[in-house]
């Protein structure tokens, strides 16, 4: 088989503990723009007013590096908390903004003098994971790299439906990644998670209305992590169904939910955490939140909007 740059990068992906890579070109999406746009109209975003900034480069990412490009994509799969424990899984470890970012600079070390050599230009590039206005699933499916569930999760070939995606935005020319490996890791990707409706069905509190389709008003992961208000006792919006950080309820209803390997630092935490009850929480001191919880995704919420969630 050819050693393609495609391959060549995906070698170096994988050996630095990436599930799945995959390419696409850089240009404007119709259809994911569509749904952002009925996404903002029907209010749906709830109090994330972030969502509704820097549309025109959610919609067309060349604006954020300010030339035309190709984008690659990166999957990470993360643990699995054991059933019953109030924090999702996501947060069982180290904050994977700044884990998936420091592995992809490093991609971006090793595959830089690859992309000069073929496309004979100085490699400009960005990386985002989860935190800027670029819409990662999109491109993570446009990529290859899986589909979209009903429940708006991006659902990976690789690992299932827990994964995280890392973005890096570069300048090289899109035809010097497409190939024929790339073009048949695309074709042999699912249209859609199976529409089973396990998702919707078994969410706690209506927040999915109808497949692919969340009203974030009612989401126990808006309220219990995006959400700082702090509410009275039987003044919450939705009951928290037991969750503290985040809800798992419709991912473990999902059939392509799966036991992954994840990275050792996205579970660093995950036996403490699991050993913690509503009382522990309660009681927590800041000494020991920042003892433990510092460096971690926990630190959205805060302490005290972490107890105020019990």
């Amino acid at each position: 088989m050819e050693e393609t740059l495609f391959i060549r990068l995906e070698d170096i992906a994988r050996g630095l503990g990436f599930a799945d890579f995959g390419a696409a070109r850089m240009e404007p999406l119709e259809e994911p723009a569509r749904r952002l746009d009925s996404y903002l109209e029907e209010g749906r975003n709830a109090g994330m007013d972030y969502m509704g900034r820097n549309v025109d480069k959610r919609k067309d990412p060349s604006l954020l590096l300010e030339s035309a490009g190709s984008v690659l994509c990166f999957v990470v799969p993360y643990g699995k908390a054991r059933k019953g424990t109030p924090v999702a899984s996501f947060a069982l470890g180290k904050d994977y903004h700044k884990v998936m970012k420091d592995r992809l600079y490093t991609f971006l070390s090793q595959a830089s003098p690859l992309m000069e050599a073929a496309s004979g230009a100085a490699v400009r590039a960005r990386v985002f994971v989860d935190s800027a206005p670029v819409m990662d699933r999109a491109w993570a499916v446009e990529s290859g790299l899986g589909f979209y569930g009903c429940n708006n999760f991006f659902i990976s070939q690789a690992v299932g439906i827990r994964c995280l995606i890392g973005i890096i935005l570069c300048n090289v020319d899109f035809s010097l990644l497409d190939c024929p490996q790339l073009r048949l890791k695309k074709q042999a990707v699912p249209k859609d998670c199976g529409r089973c409706g396990s998702c919707i069905s078994h969410c706690p509190t209506g927040a999915l209305k109808a497949p692919y389709t969340l009203d974030a008003g009612r989401c126990i992961s808006y309220h219990t992590v995006e959400n700082k208000t702090l509410y009275e006792p039987g003044d919450r919006p939705v009951d928290f169904a037991g969750y503290i950080f985040g809800c798992e309820e419709c991912m473990r209803a999902c059939p392509w939910d799966k036991e992954t390997d994840p990275w050792p630092e996205l579970v660093c935490n995950k036996e403490y955490i699991e050993s913690l009850s509503a009382a522990d929480w309660k009681a927590m001191s800041s000494e020991e939140f920042e003892k433990h919880f510092a460096g971690t995704s926990l630190t959205r919420a805060g302490l005290l909007k972490i107890k105020n969630n019990c």
